[in-house]
């Protein structure tokens, strides 16, 4: 058995309470809603709503963990997407699939459960709302290494960290933000046996999976250990919709997502945003039928075209100006849409610096890597700089180099 095997046994006692408290509201609801679908003239004086005044308005209530049609293409979706009934033998199922607003709400809410009064542990270069979620969750941050100074995965010290740190919950974020680093499958079975071997909860944050340009396949690390993995994704990036906050949260263990969740979940947001939910839907089911015909999806293949381009051209300029990537050691950044870059050697101040130099002469826009745990760094997304804006950033790099010299 794993840590997700004995999921209510680590929970926080108050997180504990909540989930085991007993709420008739959704119960009547969901009850109430079967009956009204068998007889129309069933009376509701349940729902918390105001209806049947203009039905070209109302957009009920949905339920905690989603509407079932994407819980349903979700599961379909991340099984084919990563083969998880070749690696577990089962493929996952609805109850295996929370929905929540957005990635953010997933990992604020795994944060409690996994991370209260405990050390959490994040990787070197980790989305700077990481630390907001785990103090929210009552947790301790800290920072490990996954690679060493030759960007090979140094599972060693990876497994030395977490004994000296007591870490009882690792994050994981590949393809990484802000690095663009990625995994390879070699890499993924190493991490998967140190998490079981550790028998501790990992959280993979996975929005940008799909997001790789290195030509091998997306990957997950919830297949490779079920009963301490739980996955993060969310529309945001590869369906072009930040907006609709629709993320989920997949676990092969579906006390965790049809169970505990759906509590939290009521208590934290109630539920999802149903038309988010439903512009997913329409979108993931397209993608579906190219995935069952064992084909990439077309949306995916142009912007994955597009993003690759962009990060060429990015990491050429930057280069011009004396401004290599960081990450991965030894590796260029094949994933997301964010790069990393140290700092040009014509520049005597620090990243934060750096940055605020280039908005006060209204040049461009960027994050300083301290702000990721890469200090002397700084961040760009190309995901929102068209091929004109890098040409633009070259000019404006130059110019300003040559007011320095």
């Amino acid at each position: 058995m794993g840590s997700l095997d004995r999921v209510r046994e680590i929970l926080p006692q108050d997180v504990l309470e909540v989930v085991e408290r007993e709420t008739p509201i959704p119960t009547i609801a969901q009850t109430a809603g079967r009956l009204s679908r068998e007889d129309p003239t069933f009376v509701r004086a349940d729902i918390g709503q105001i209806v049947s005044v203009d039905s070209e308005l109302e957009v009920l209530y949905g339920p905690p963990v989603g509407i079932e049609p994407l819980r349903e293409a979700l599961a379909e979706f991340w099984s084919l997407t990563f083969r998880v009934a070749e690696h577990t033998g089962t493929a996952l199922k609805p109850e295996n699939v929370a929905v929540t607003t957005g990635a953010a709400e997933a990992l604020t809410l795994l944060f409690r459960c996994f991370g209260s009064e405990k050390t959490v542990a994040l990787p070197r270069g980790y989305w700077e709302n990481y630390v907001n979620g785990v103090a929210l969750g009552r947790g301790r941050p800290v920072v490990v290494d996954y690679f060493d100074a030759q960007g090979r995965l140094d599972i060693d010290g990876l497994s030395r960290q977490i004994d000296e740190m007591n870490v009882r919950c690792l994050v994981s974020n590949f393809p990484s933000n802000p690095t663009g680093a990625v995994l390879s499958e070699e890499d993924a079975e190493q991490i998967a046996r140190l998490v079981q071997d550790k028998d501790i909860v990992m959280i993979a944050d996975e929005v940008y999976s799909r997001l790789r340009f290195d030509g091998h396949s997306p990957i997950s690390l919830l297949p490779f250990a079920p009963s301490h993995v739980v996955s993060i994704s969310s529309a945001s990036k590869e369906y072009l919709l930040p907006g609709a906050r629709v993320g989920y949260i997949l676990s092969a263990r579906s006390e965790l997502t049809n169970a505990v969740l759906r509590k939290l979940i009521r208590a934290n947001t109630a539920s999802p945003n149903v038309l988010g939910q439903e512009r997913v839907l329409a979108l993931l089911q397209e993608d579906l039928k190219a995935l069952r015909a064992g084909e990439e999806p077309a949306l995916l293949v142009k912007i994955r075209a597009e993003l690759s381009a962009r990060r060429d051209q990015l990491v050429s300029v930057l280069s011009r100006h004396g401004m290599s990537t960081v990450g991965r050691p030894d590796h260029e950044p094949m994933g997301t849409i964010f790069l990393m870059a140290g700092l040009p050697e014509w520049w005597s101040g620090n990243d934060t610096e750096f940055v605020d130099a280039a908005l006060e002469r209204k040049a461009f826009s960027a994050i300083p890597g301290s702000a990721f745990g890469i200090p002397e760094s700084v961040r760009f997304s190309f995901g929102s700089m068209e091929a004109k804006s890098i040409q633009e950033l070259d000019r404006r790099l130059q110019e300003w180099k040559a007011g320095i010299s």
